[in-house]
């Protein structure tokens, strides 16, 4: 089953409000940012175990795909309650900034415009 982007920010919004008051956090516009933040290293340190480049947790816990891949839904998530705390309309951000781009792009030789031809 796939929902659109909208449903599953509006799931992804449900569960950061519960979490919020179950936890009593309160969340401002540096909280979203720092918490965005947080994943990335999140991520980054899982990322580093699988390639062998970090030091495995003392409990031996992570370095796993699964570990990599929660961490990567951890910071998806932070990263839509960010927009939603910021009112960033990213569908809209991404056709005004990436995808205006596509047609020109798909129309170019790139191996000749890269010299590569």
């Amino acid at each position: 089953m796939s929902a659109t982007f909208r449903e599953l920010s509006d799931r992804i919004g449900q569960v950061g409000e519960l979490y919020a008051r179950v936890h009593k956090i309160e969340r401002n516009a540096d909280w979203y940012l720092l918490k965005l933040t947080e994943e990335l290293g999140e991520l980054t340190a899982e990322h580093l175990l699988i390639a062998g480049r970090a030091k495995p947790n003392a409990d031996g816990s992570g370095g796993s795909r699964e570990a990599l891949e929660n961490e990567a839904a951890d910071l998806f998530g932070q990263f839509v309650l960010y927009l939603r705390a910021n009112e960033i309309d990213i569908e809209t951000a991404i056709e005004r900034k990436w995808l205006r781009h596509l047609d020109k792009y798909v129309s170019l030789d790139v191996d000749k415009v890269a010299g590569d031809g």
